[in-house]
C-alpha cells in the first residue's frame, strides 16, 4: 500500500461533513417521532386556532389595520420554540445515553461535541419550520402584519430561545435516570411553565404570579417576540432584559449537563433503566402457580395489579393523569380568587379531573394495548389461561382506578384549601359519573388502539385528538367558549363528563343530568362495538 492511500485511510473526517451527515439523520428521526411532530406543530397550531375562535380577529387599530391576533400568534411561536428545543433535546439524548450511543461514540471518528451539534442543529430546523407555520397561518388567517424593522432582533431572539431550552434538555437528559423520567419531566415542565407563564390562560396574571413567571424563560421569551410582533411598539425590538434571562438559564442548563455527563463517563445504561426494561418486556402476568384453572376474576384481578405497577412506574402517564391536573388546579385557583365567582373553582376542578380520566382511558390504554399487540403478547395469550378479555379488562380498571386517584387529589385539596365547595350527598352520582366517563374514554381508546398501528402513533393520535377536544369541551379554564364550539364538544363524551362531575357536585344541590349520562354510555356502547369489529 502506498503511503498516500494510508494517509487516505487514516485521515479524520472533517467536522462539517460529519456535522451535516449528523443533522441530516437527527431530522430523519425527529420526523418519524410523531409526538415531536404533536407538540411543535399541532399543539402550537391548535392553541393558536382555538385562541382565534375565543379571542376574535377584531381590528384595534383602523388606521393600520392591526388585529387582536397580531399580539396571540407570537405566543404560539413561543410554544413551538419550547417544545422543539426542550422536550426533543431531551428525550432524544436521554434515548441515546440509554442504548450507549454516546459511550460508543469514543470508539468512532465522530466526537461527542459533533454529535450533540447535530442534534441541537435539528431542533434548530424543527424550531424555524414550526415559527414558519405559525407565520403563514397567522398572515393568511389572521391578517398578521410582519414587522420588518425588527426581524434581526427576532432572529436573534429565536435563536437564544432555541439555545437556552435546549441547554435545559441537556440538563434533564443528564440527570434523568431513564427515557421515561426525561420524557415526563420535559413535556411536564413545558405545559406547567405554559400555565406558570400565562400561555394557557386568559387575562393578566397577579403581580406575584407576573414576577415569578418573569424569573423563568418562557415568560420573557413571550414578551420579547410579543414586543417585536407590535406595531406600536417603538424602536428595532431589541428585548435585552429578556435575553439575559434566557442566556442565564441556558447558561445554568449547559452546567448541569456537563457536571452529570462527567460524572457518568461510562455512559451506561443505569439500573432503574435496565429494570425499566425488564418490566416493559414483560408485558403480561398469568398467575398459574396455584393447581386448577384460575378464576376469570382472579385472573381480572392479578392483570389489574399488574396494570397499576405498570403505570406508577411510567412517569409520563402519572404526570399527564394525576400530577398536571392537580397542578393546573392549584395555579389557576390561586390567580382566579374564589369569591370572583363561587362557580368556577368547582368548575376548573371537574374539567381536570376530566383531563385526568381522559388521558388514563383515552391515552394510556390504547398505548398499551397497541404495545402488547406489537410484542405478541395478544397472540401468546392464546396459548394460556389468561383471556385477552381479562388482559384487557384489567388495563381498563387501572384507568378507571387512576382516575379516581387523579379526582381525589384534585377534588380533596380543591376542598381544604382552594375554595372547591364539594356536597357529601353528589359524591356517589360524581363516582358513578366519572366511572362510566373513563369506561367510555377507554372503549373509545382501545377502538383507537385497534385501527393504529403502532403504540407511538397511538400516543401521538390520541394527543392530538384530546388537545383540541378539550378546548371545545371547556376542559382547560380558557373563559367564554363561543356558542358553536360549545355546540360541537357536546357531541363528545369530554364535555358530557366534566358537566355531569360539576353537576353531581353541584353546591346548589346534588343531581345527574341524564342527558350527560346517556351520551357517555352512547359513547361506551359504540367504542366497544368498534373496538370489537376492528379486532
Amino acid at each position: 500500500m502506498t503511503a498516500s492511500a494510508v494517509g487516505s485511510v487514516a485521515a479524520r473526517p472533517r467536522f462539517l461533513p460529519l456535522a451535516v451527515g449528523q443533522l441530516g439523520y437527527a431530522l430523519r428521526e425527529l420526523w418519524r417521532t410523531r409526538v415531536v411532530f404533536v407538540f411543535t406543530v399541532l399543539f402550537p397550531l391548535t392553541w393558536l386556532v382555538i385562541i382565534g375562535f375565543l379571542a376574535g380577529d377584531a381590528v384595534v387599530d383602523e388606521a393600520s389595520g392591526v388585529r387582536v391576533m397580531q399580539f396571540v400568534t407570537p405566543s404560539a411561536i413561543t410554544l413551538g420554540v419550547l417544545y422543539a428545543a426542550f422536550p426533543t433535546v431531551a428525550i432524544s439524548l436521554a434515548v441515546a445515553r440509554t442504548q450507549g450511543i454516546l459511550r460508543r461514540l469514543r470508539g468512532t471518528p465522530l466526537p461527542t461535541g459533533t454529535y450533540l451539534a447535530g442534534r441541537i442543529a435539528a431542533t434548530v430546523a424543527v424550531a424555524l419550520f414550526s415559527t414558519l407555520v405559525m407565520l403563514v397561518v397567522g398572515v393568511a388567517l389572521y391578517h398578521v402584519q410582519i414587522v420588518w424593522r425588527t426581524v434581526p432582533a427576532t432572529l436573534v431572539t429565536l435563536v437564544v430561545g432555541v439555545g437556552c431550552f435546549a441547554a435545559l434538555g441537556l440538563a434533564v437528559a443528564a440527570v434523568s435516570r431513564s427515557v421515561a423520567v426525561a420524557s415526563a419531566a420535559s413535556i411536564g415542565a413545558s405545559v406547567l411553565l405554559g400555565f406558570v407563564s400565562g400561555l394557557f390562560t386568559l387575562g393578566q396574571l397577579p403581580a406575584w404570579a407576573d414576577t415569578i413567571a418573569s424569573s423563568l424563560p418562557l415568560k420573557p421569551l413571550n414578551d420579547a417576540l410579543r414586543d417585536q410582533f407590535t406595531p406600536f411598539h417603538p424602536g428595532a425590538g431589541w428585548h435585552l432584559g429578556s435575553l439575559a434571562v434566557l442566556v442565564a438559564w441556558g447558561l445554568v442548563g449547559a452546567v448541569v449537563a456537563a457536571v452529570a455527563f462527567r460524572r457518568e463517563p461510562g455512559g451506561r445504561a443505569r439500573p432503574a433503566d435496565s429494570r425499566a426494561a425488564a418490566v416493559s418486556a414483560r408485558p403480561a402476568q398469568v398467575a398459574v402457580a396455584r393447581p386448577g384453572r384460575p378464576s376469570w376474576a382472579a385472573l381480572t384481578l392479578a392483570q389489574l395489579r399488574w396494570a397499576l405497577r405498570t403505570t406508577l412506574r411510567e412517569p409520563g402517564s402519572v404526570f399527564f393523569a394525576v400530577v398536571m391536573p392537580l397542578a393546573v388546579v392549584v395555579f389557576v385557583l390561586l390567580i382566579v380568587p374564589a369569591s370572583s365567582d363561587p362557580g368556577v373553582p368547582l368548575l376548573v376542578a371537574a374539567g381536570m379531573t376530566t383531563w385526568g380520566a381522559a388521558v388514563a382511558g383515552f391515552v394510556t390504554v390504547p398505548a398499551a394495548f397497541a404495545l402488547a399487540r406489537e410484542r405478541g403478547v395478544l397472540t401468546r395469550l392464546r396459548g394460556t389461561p389468561l383471556p385477552e378479555a381479562a388482559h384487557l379488562t384489567g388495563r381498563a380498571g387501572s384507568a378507571l382506578a387512576t382516575a379516581l386517584a387523579t379526582a381525589v387529589l384534585v377534588f380533596g385539596i380543591g376542598a381544604l384549601a382552594l375554595g372547591v365547595v364539594v356536597r357529601p350527598a353528589g359524591i356517589p352520582a360524581a363516582v358513578g359519573v366519572l366511572l362510566l366517563g373513563t369506561a367510555a374514554l377507554a372503549a373509545c381508546g382501545l377502538a383507537l388502539g385497534a385501527v393504529v398501528p403502532s403504540s407511538k402513533a397511538v400516543n401521538a393520535i390520541g394527543l392530538g385528538i384530546l388537545l383540541p377536544l378539550s378546548f371545545f369541551s371547556d376542559v382547560f379554564p380558557t373563559g367564554g367558549t363561543p356558542a358553536w364550539m360549545s355546540a360541537v364538544g357536546a357531541a363528545f363524551p369530554l364535555k358530557h363528563l366534566a358537566n355531569g362531575l360539576a353537576d353531581a357536585l353541584s353546591p346548589v344541590g346534588p343531581g345527574v343530568a341524564w342527558l350527560d349520562v346517556a351520551v357517555l354510555v352512547g359513547w361506551l356502547v359504540a367504542g366497544v362495538a368498534a373496538a370489537l369489529y376492528r379486532r
